[in-house]
């Protein structure tokens, strides 16, 4: 699956750029470890069970930290303001 297309066949929950936005609203407040951000998310966002979501949160993470809207210091992940 091609995770950075954006069509009318893939769910919400499998889109990228929707999960990196969600992922910027849950680190607004305070650094985070990754389990306890997968758990947040997973209640915010996605209350039904998707197996997928870690591997979409995951990849969501690796597209913000490319781009340096977050950075990981002793494992706690954190927004970085510009």
């Amino acid at each position: 699956m091609d995770y950075f297309k954006v069509n009318k066949y893939s769910s919400v929950e499998e889109n990228i750029l929707y999960i990196s936005n969600n992922l910027i609203e849950l680190l607004k407040g305070n650094e985070k470890e990754f389990g306890k951000l997968v758990d947040l998310y997973e209640k915010k966002f996605c209350p039904e069970m998707n197996i997928n979501i870690e591997t979409s949160i995951y990849l969501a993470m690796t597209f913000l930290y490319g781009i340096g809207m977050i950075e990981v210091k002793d494992k706690k992940i954190k927004l970085v303001v510009k």
